[in-house]
């Protein structure tokens, strides 16, 4: 990585999206630019989920999408001191930086972004954790990039889903936590 690569949250430029993205991004992944231009507007209006657009000189270099969701944790998972099987979460739902601008760190600066927001969101109502559901590709990255873990109870919870109703759990996507009181 060049000096040049080297970025901060003070570099990026954030805004909640507005209006229908403008035309141009392209983070390689079909599912993530086209929920960018077929449902993150809709999804907001509706108040679904929240998109931020990160800016980079001006351009626009990677988006995220928020909701909030629930989670469900064992007694191992979560541990002595929290009582409740289900707890509030932050979920990061969407994740996509565009082809220029990867490899630069910009999608670790993003989730650090959100865990930021789900501090701040924490303060207000109850919120212990960032989720994601993760590609099996991405996994490796949210796990010793980031410092997330796998959500053992949630995953068997989603895999007996999709086998009442026939999906291949093969195809489903790792449910994951980075617990905001770290770091």
């Amino acid at each position: 990585m060049s000096d040049s690569d080297e970025r901060t949250l003070a570099d990026l430029v954030v805004h909640r999206l507005d209006s229908p993205p403008e035309p141009g991004f392209d983070c390689g992944r079909a599912d993530q630019t086209s929920f960018l231009y077929e449902r993150a507007w809709d999804d907001q209006q509706e108040i679904v989920s929240t998109t931020y657009l990160y800016y980079l000189g001006g351009m626009l270099a990677g988006y995220a999408t928020v909701c909030v969701d629930g989670l469900l944790l064992s007694r191992r998972e979560r541990g002595m001191r929290i009582r409740y099987e289900s707890v509030g979460v932050l979920k990061l739902a969407q994740l996509g930086v565009d082809r220029s601008f990867q490899g630069r760190g910009l999608g670790g600066l993003i989730v650090a972004d959100i865990v930021r927001l789900a501090r701040e969101i924490s303060r207000r109502a109850g919120c212990r954790y960032l989720t994601v559901d993760a590609v099996e590709e991405v996994v490796a990255w949210y796990e010793e990039g980031l410092g997330f873990k796998r959500n053992r109870l949630m995953q068997e919870h989603r895999i007996r889903l999709a086998l009442e109703r026939r999906r291949d759990p093969e195809r489903l996507a790792i449910s994951m936590r980075f617990d905001i009181r770290d770091g």
